[in-house]
């Protein structure tokens, strides 16, 4: 902004009417009337937010170039120039005033309650396809292979594979998902791998010492439910977690022990009860369902 838009912007502060800023502060809403609307883009509202601040950022520059006159009349003593900066710097003080309330304006809803309801997860997934990133919702994740995303909508953050993320403007979160996916994979299957053997001798042990080693099947919740018996390992670890595991061992095919069993994975077509049942999204977004578990000694 030059010196003349400057002065522009003073004498519309003039021609505005009488009461100025305050017609401005009479408009915002109140905390209390903050709501939701039912078609906000997060990422539209904070890219005006973002130029509205950029616009404020230069108007500030001037304005302190303008203030730094009035220090130097103030010390000559140039009553007349003085008193005419002095006008010009309230009333574009104001006007200040008036465009962040403006940009404040952009972000009037409920964050928590935007968060937990469609319009995020639908705006990340469009904004994702346009990234060239495939997202799939189920069971109240995001799946983007080989990472879950799950929403907080009462911290205003997101979970990436338990990582917390409070940078939720959509494009921005979508390319941090490319970011992640792009990094080697945290999971280590033979250390998975050992872990279920453990559990599995654990549980088939308890039906009988016999049937371990003989392919016995052993639904995989059960294991799981061992593996969490304490109340905040289920926190920790989730079901959803556990799933993408045991998805991501199948799929590396790294099935022996060290112990010599060999694991096999059965999806029970007669079980249809999704208490029972582990349903991932697979690479490429279709459902693929477990059951079940088996060791053989090889």
């Amino acid at each position: 902004m030059s010196p003349e838009h400057f002065e522009t912007m003073v004498e519309e502060q003039h021609s505005g009417s009488g009461t100025g800023v305050l017609d401005v502060l009479e408009r915002a809403p109140s905390s209390s009337d903050t709501k939701t609307p039912p078609a906000v883009s997060l990422e539209r509202a904070l890219a005006e937010v973002e130029a509205q601040a950029e616009h404020l950022v230069k108007n500030t520059k001037y304005m302190m170039a303008s203030f730094k006159k009035i220090k130097e009349a103030a010390k000559v003593g140039d009553l007349g120039k003085l008193r005419k900066l002095l006008e010009e710097g309230k009333q574009a003080t104001l006007g200040l005033g008036c465009d962040f309330l403006k940009a404040q304006e952009n972000l009037n809803f409920d964050e928590a309650g935007f968060l937990a309801g469609k319009a995020f997860r639908q705006e990340l997934l469009s904004t994702a396809q346009q990234m060239g990133v495939n997202i799939y919702e189920h069971d109240g994740y995001l799946f983007s292979y080989p990472v879950l995303l799950k929403i907080l909508h009462k911290e205003c953050a997101v979970s990436i594979d338990r990582m917390r993320e409070i940078r939720l403007r959509p494009s921005v979160l979508v390319k941090r998902l490319k970011e992640v996916q792009n990094k080697p994979l945290r999971f280590k299957p033979q250390t998975f791998l050992e872990m279920l053997y453990t559990a599995y001798s654990i549980v088939v042990a308890g039906r009988g010492k016999h049937l371990v080693g003989k392919g016995t099947v052993i639904p995989l919740l059960e294991l799981y439910q061992l593996l969490t018996l304490l109340p905040w390992q289920a926190t920790e670890y989730t079901r959803q977690e556990f799933g993408r595991d045991v998805y991501l061992l199948d799929k590396c095919g790294a099935v022996g022990t060290k112990s010599g069993h060999r694991a096999n994975f059965h999806a029970s077509t007669g079980v249809r009860d999704a208490n029972k049942t582990l349903t991932v999204i697979a690479q490429g977004g279709r459902e693929k369902t477990y059951y079940g578990i088996s060791f053989v000694k090889t």
